[in-house]
């Protein structure tokens, strides 16, 4: 049988852990409400304590300040990897995949890169709650940090949630928001989930990753067959699926690659030791193109930013939105006297379970829904459906009609100026280039003909396109378009009298893109 996680344990937690962020959770809201699946079942009876005690560690403890001696590194990545103490032992499974990432140093810079904009405030986070700083490069091993990252069983996100777990630690999932692949969020769920299961497995930390990785319920079991036959308990004891005996040695491979750089001949990554960006609490409908427009950003950054969320207009609700650390400091304010946006209610009725002969269609009609809203709400890239899958039942849509919003902008039919060259220096990434000439990293690489994850070398040159300003004398109408099946870029141009050069402008996308149906693509039309 599961054991319980005690009052004396739970006491044991909160006295020791600090808060991970300002952000207090209310268990129990309408919204969060679910009936757990049969993969979720190891934490099933353990539910209502896990967000207990994730409630009261943000309750319960207060931020820390922070330390001096911690602002003087100049390296994000060397302050880790300082810190790091879990013991890494001579094994055999640990040099296969130290050999591994030394081959494919590829991964790291990519994983380097896409953390940029967060991997501080992880960090940091860490920190304020005594854990292992070695857990910072867990979402390389789950994602490399890719909140887009996913897998056919319905994982998601950096730290790779399932929708239940990651209901159990307060991850808001509906229409029009993901929290899993809300990096801010869903790192403050991993951490508490760590904590829950760090108490549950004799506080080893590897016992406690590897039940991340594999499930609760399969670690639990492993330790009380030990436990009970007078062996050992500590994680290399255990007799796990392979998939743990090398999830492990994959984290602790990197750990000693990072702590040791020059013994391997391998750069250590380089970032800033300092935020990137800063959380503000939205509590109020939001057009995220006029908020990009506010921020002197392009919607794709944004959306970067804050991938959490599925579409460019958000209802009113309560939702942190990730914004660039040099905002003003007044921006939450600034954002609030934006006009509201009026969003069609998409109010969930809860949840389905899949049975046999059940089709999207016919669960759709038999809750007066959409079949396009479905896939929509549950992320779904077909119509194909396993008996006991659970569904969110979103409410009544008409997603094959365009979504006008009563908001008008400046036409941004921009003219691209004559092509620039910048050199690279030593250190630069494309999103630090990006930032400094303010485009996009998509954009950098679709002009250099680059990937988005390659290698720069120093003196190495890229050309660059600047804008002109914005035409300012014609106003026009923004809309969100869905795409329907049938629909390419020059249909969808030829329909609403716009360029393809301009979608693909205003959409961040590439012209040889495949469109998928319910992509949304935002469009300006002259009044």
């Amino acid at each position: 049988m599961l054991k319980k996680l005690s009052v004396a344990v739970a006491a044991a937690l909160l006295a020791s852990c600090a808060v991970p962020t300002s952000q207090d959770k209310t268990a129990g809201s309408a919204e969060d409400q679910y009936q757990t699946s049969a993969s979720d079942a190891p934490i099933q009876d353990k539910a209502a304590t896990a967000q207990q005690v994730a409630n009261a560690l943000l309750r319960h403890n207060s931020p820390l300040e922070p330390d001096a001696e911690l602002a003087q590194y100049d390296n994000l990545w060397q302050r880790i990897a300082d810190q790091m103490t879990l013991t890494v032992p001579d094994n055999d499974d640990i040099e296969s995949q130290k050999q591994f990432f030394i081959r494919n140093q590829k991964l790291l810079k990519t994983a380097s890169d896409n953390a940029e904009p967060f991997l501080y405030h992880i960090v940091t986070e860490l920190e304020r709650r005594k854990m292992p700083l070695e857990l910072a490069l867990l979402p390389i091993v789950e994602s490399t940090y890719n909140p887009k990252a996913g897998s056919f069983s319905g994982v998601l996100g950096i730290w790779q949630f399932t929708q239940g777990t990651g209901r159990n630690f307060g991850l808001k999932q509906n229409a029009w928001y993901d929290g899993r692949r809300d990096v801010i969020e869903s790192s403050r769920a991993a951490m508490d989930y760590l904590q829950y299961l760090y108490s549950n497995v004799d506080q080893d930390w590897l016992s406690a990753v590897a039940a991340f990785n594999a499930g609760e319920g399969r670690v639990f079991k492993a330790i009380e067959r030990n436990r009970s036959k007078g062996k050992p308990t500590d994680f290399w004891s255990l007799n796990l699926p392979k998939q743990n005996t090398s999830y492990i040695p994959k984290l602790l491979a990197l750990a000693e690659l990072l702590k040791h750089p020059e013994k391997y001949a391998i750069p250590m990554p380089m970032l800033a030791n300092q935020p990137q960006t800063k959380v503000i609490q939205i509590n109020r409908g939001l057009d995220l193109v006029k908020a990009a427009d506010l921020l002197n950003l392009r919607v794709a950054e944004l959306r970067r930013l804050n991938p959490g969320f599925k579409t460019t207009t958000v209802p009113s609700a309560s939702y942190p939105l990730v914004v660039p650390f040099r905002s003003a400091d007044d921006i939450d304010q600034q954002i609030a006297a934006l006009p509201k946006v009026k969003v069609a209610p998409v109010a969930s009725t809860g949840r389905y379970q899949v049975k046999s002969g059940d089709s999207l269609s016919k669960i759709a009609a038999a809750h007066k829904t959409s079949v396009k809203a479905l896939q929509r709400a549950n992320n779904l890239n077909s119509s194909q459906l396993k008996i006991g899958q659970l569904l969110t039942i979103p409410g009544l849509e008409q997603p094959d009609e365009p979504v006008v919003t009563a908001r008008t902008a400046k036409k941004s039919n921009t003219l691209a100026s004559e092509g620039q060259t910048y050199t690279v220096k030593s250190g630069d990434s494309l999103w630090e280039i990006g930032k400094k000439l303010n485009v996009s990293t998509e954009q950098l690489s679709n002009w250099n003909k680059l990937g988005t994850t390659a290698q720069l070398k120093p003196g190495q040159k890229l050309t660059y396109y600047s804008e002109s300003k914005p035409q300012t004398t014609a106003a026009a109408k923004s809309m969100t378009y869905k795409v329907r099946p049938g629909d390419s870029l020059a249909s969808i141009a030829q329909r609403f009298k716009v360029k393809v050069a301009d979608i693909v402008k205003w959409n961040n996308i590439k012209t040889n893109m495949y469109l998928q149906p319910g992509q949304e693509l935002t469009l300006y039309l002259t009044s």
